[in-house]
Order: C-alpha cells, then sequence, then structure tokens
C-alpha cells in the first residue's frame, strides 16, 4: 500500500518542477544583507525560472537587473524553478546585498529594470541565516483549467482549455486519495535524480470559479512536472469515464506509464511558499 512512513525528505532538494541539489547552505557573508523577495512573473515568455546559457528565464532577467543596480554579479536563489511557461504569485528568493538595502529603493529599481511581466512585489531584509528553498516548509501550487465550449483568445496563456465538462465532485473526490505521505514516483517525469519519490500532500481540492475550474494542491515537496501530471491523469481519468479510485490504483503502481498525460504549463501557478512564523517575523519591510 501507498500508506507509508517515508525517510526524512530534505527540504533543500526540492524545487517544485526541476528537482536537484542546491549546494551547500551558506550564511551571508561579512559585509553583505540578506534580502527576500516576493515575485510574481508571467512565464509565457521564459524559458523557465533558472538561469540558462542562451535563454531567457526569470532567474537571469533579475540577477541582470540586479547585477546594473549593485554594479557587480549577484547571484539569486528561488524557492521554486518552475518550467518554461509555468507562472508564479508568490515566489520567494533571496540574494546577498552588497550594501545597506534600507538605502535607496531597491525593489521599484528593480521593477524598472526587468520587464511588465516580472514584479518584484515584496521585499524584506531577512535573517543571515534565511535561505528560500532550505527554510520552505511547503508550497502551494494552482491549476486553471478553463471549462467551456468556446476557447477564450485573451486566456490561452493563462489556463489549459477543456471543452469537455468537468464535475468538481468527480475531481474532488479523486483528489483525496493524493493527501497524505506517499509515493509519487506515478506523476514524476524522467529526467532528474531524486532521492525519494515520497511526498506528503497536505491538501488537494477543486473550486469551480464561472468557467474556470481551480486545482489547488499543497505539499512538502513536488517532484518534476508532479502537479501537471497529477491534472493530467484526472482530466483523463473523468473523460474516460473511470472511477476516482482508479486514481489510487495508478498511484499505488509506482509507474508513469500508467498515469495520463501531462497537463500544458501554461494553467500553472505557483501560489505561495510557507515559512516558520519565527523567520517570517524575523524580516523587515524594505
Amino acid at each position: 500500500m501507498n500508506e507509508i512512513e517515508p525517510p526524512e525528505i530534505p527540504t533543500l532538494f526540492d524545487d517544485g518542477s526541476e528537482e536537484g541539489p542546491v549546494g551547500p547552505v551558506k550564511g551571508c557573508p561579512p559585509g553583505h544583507w540578506r534580502v527576500r523577495l516576493l515575485i510574481s512573473y508571467d512565464g509565457t515568455d521564459f524559458h523557465g525560472w533558472q538561469r540558462q546559457a542562451g535563454h531567457r528565464t526569470v532567474q537571469g532577467t533579475i540577477e541582470d537587473a540586479l547585477a546594473k543596480f549593485y554594479k557587480k554579479p549577484i547571484k539569486l536563489m528561488g524557492a521554486s524553478r518552475t518550467d518554461t511557461g509555468v507562472h508564479a504569485i508568490g515566489q520567494v528568493a533571496h540574494f546577498d546585498a552588497p550594501r545597506d538595502p534600507f538605502k535607496g529603493d531597491m525593489r521599484f529599481a528593480l521593477t524598472g529594470m526587468t520587464p511588465p511581466s516580472i514584479v518584484i512585489k515584496q521585499a524584506w531584509h531577512a535573517p543571515n541565516s534565511f535561505h528560500a528553498i532550505a527554510d520552505a516548509q511547503k508550497k502551494t501550487y494552482r491549476y486553471h483549467v478553463l471549462n467551456r465550449r468556446v476557447p477564450s483568445a485573451l486566456r490561452y496563456r493563462y489556463t489549459h482549455w477543456i471543452r469537455y465538462p468537468l464535475d468538481p465532485a468527480y475531481l474532488n473526490e479523486a483528489s483525496r486519495i493524493l493527501i497524505g505521505k506517499k509515493d509519487f514516483k506515478s506523476f514524476q517525469t524522467s529526467g532528474t535524480k531524486v532521492r525519494s519519490t515520497v511526498r506528503e500532500i497536505m491538501d488537494a481540492q477543486w473550486e469551480r470559479s464561472q468557467d474556470t475550474l481551480i486545482f489547488s494542491v499543497t505539499g512538502n515537496g513536488f517532484l518534476k512536472q508532479m502537479v501537471r501530471n497529477i491534472v493530467g491523469t484526472l482530466i483523463d481519468l473523468h473523460m474516460n469515464q473511470e472511477k476516482p479510485s482508479r486514481l489510487r490504483e495508478i498511484l499505488e503502481a509506482c509507474d508513469r506509464r500508467k498515469a495520463g498525460p501531462t497537463a500544458p504549463p501554461q494553467g500553472l501557478y505557483l501560489a505561495k511558499v510557507y515559512y516558520s512564523e519565527e523567520l517570517d517575523n524575523g524580516c523587515r519591510k524594505l
């Protein structure tokens, strides 16, 4: 059965999409200030979050702006490495500022140096030990499905259009199977090595808002394209009129070939990254 007690999963190795080690966790060096950022972005025109040679990425774009502002290279560390086309409402990142961030309006300067599709929503002076990845306790992702007969020319970059009428009650019955500490290997896209495919899902539910179905899922970690693979499988089961309990069989198979297709990236949003109350209270708004 899937209800197993897993080995402890280090948050350090979770990135929500492209899992992999981030190296040793380092504190802020002397003479620097650790800065925490809250970022939103439209991922359509970016080749994901992580800097990649020859590609326009969110991390690379912000790092270029930071380098221009501080007149030296700055390394930015994001809590989740979202894929190409995936959006963020609440990405969290940190960097080490070489001068006092309380002097000058760094946040608005960065906004002027980045495209309108990236917004620095808030900035804080964080404790020297704060780490956007290692300190994250859980994350929430949301997936938007436009569920009506006619697609939308204005929303195609932000939703996955499904013409077939979907029933939230069916989707919620199946989604409850996901909750708990389980092996999600059936929903992991190959391509990255991980220590364990066991993750804990605290909440997974669908809600309808007019013509849009929104899937919200919260967990302590996510495998590569795990949310998109879950959504694609749920919709596939529904459209093929399978019983909701079929999802349990797919989950327990620990075989990606048993699951359904990967839902497209444009419907996925990183909604929120959670940290301890003590850590949040230790951050001073800039």
